[in-house]
């Protein structure tokens, strides 16, 4: 358990060796990450969603929320770790290899170290999660729910996604909207230990922030798809199968023929003339940005294996204005 959670009880802060570890990006990058150099631009890797990024960093600068992080990072997570450790079933060649060798291979693909994965069998939804600090290894967690939904190609998407996750480091993020939860659908982790109330500044910044991150972990998705432009076709049917994501959003009467037709109308359409429409769901548009991401030019630094020939690519700027223009229209507050 020692090399698992390597936390350590002081009782003052002078000597709490956490306050010494490096915590910038570049560090944890280059901690749970073989190659990344060549994929880093401005210290976010090139394929991740710029507005994820930039809001991320306001929310670290909002009144209360590093004594909100601390908890999750220093309490939240240790517990959910360490519940994980002593109660679940953790993944490898000899015990559910097939999923394994699906992580096995999202890793290569995103050049991330190789998480932990665990599989909960006391988890009776659908479920698929990531955890991650500077002092807990990266962990998978999928429930035998979701194995016996999916199928691998549905899983491969999902965990590529929570690998995206792991190397943008939503974890913190992510459980702390576990605070701010009204739906009561989300996922809950073993303990919450914050007591204080979350401030509406950060109320309303998580919210934001939930959507952009979306699209950073559908990006690192689909870069571990065999077939990346069948990344929104598969998506599209993880949800009419009646998955939950671990935001509490299900989406299962999506209609996979319009967002067809509404990415064909605005694939041709200059970024400055998009307009979507209101009653466009948040799903939909994280599919359409989906679909356009076969067209930037990251995914091929990414994927040498796959070719670009005869596709009209853009430069990841780009995307990021048309990203920021089809999933800006969600209505104020909607997750």
């Amino acid at each position: 358990m020692s090399d698992f959670l390597n936390t350590t009880d002081t009782k003052s802060e002078d000597s709490n060796p956490l306050l010494k570890i490096d915590t910038s990006f570049r560090s944890y990058l280059n901690a749970y990450t073989r190659s990344f150099k060549s994929h880093v631009v401005g210290g976010a890797l090139d394929y991740a969603f710029d507005s994820d990024f930039a809001v991320r960093q306001k929310i670290n600068g909002l009144p209360g929320w590093g004594k909100l992080s601390k908890a999750i990072l220093n309490q939240d997570i240790a517990e959910e770790a360490k519940f994980l450790f002593s109660k679940v079933n953790q993944a490898g060649s000899l015990k559910y290899p097939e999923i394994y060798e699906l992580v096995k291979e999202c890793a290569a693909k995103l050049e991330l170290s190789l998480p932990i994965i665990f599989i909960r069998e006391d988890l009776h939804k659908p479920t698929i999660y990531s955890i991650a600090s500077e002092v807990i290894e990266p962990c998978i967690i999928i429930s035998t729910s979701l194995i016996e939904l999916c199928t691998p190609d549905e899983l491969k998407l999902l965990i590529g996604s929570e690998c995206g996750r792991i190397q943008n480091k939503h974890s913190v993020y992510n459980f702390a909207y576990t605070y701010i939860d009204a739906s009561g659908k989300a996922f809950k982790p073993i303990d919450r230990s914050y007591r204080f109330p979350v401030s509406d500044q950060i109320r309303m910044t998580l919210t934001e922030w939930i959507k952009l991150s979306d699209i950073t972990a559908d990006r690192a998705g689909m870069i571990c798809c065999d077939k990346p432009e069948k990344f929104s076709e598969i998506l599209t049917g993880i949800f009419k199968k009646g998955y939950i994501d671990f935001y509490g959003r299900d989406e299962s009467d999506i209609d996979y023929d319009a967002v067809i037709a509404e990415w064909k109308r605005i694939h041709i359409t200059p970024a400055r003339s998009i307009r979507i429409p209101s009653t466009v769901s948040l799903v939909t548009r994280r599919l359409l940005t989906a679909m356009e991401f076969f067209n930037c030019e990251v995914l091929y630094r990414w994927r040498t294996d796959l070719s670009s020939e005869g596709i009209h690519t853009v430069n990841g700027q780009v995307f990021d204005i048309r990203s920021n223009i089809i999933i800006g229209t969600a209505q104020a507050g909607e997750v």
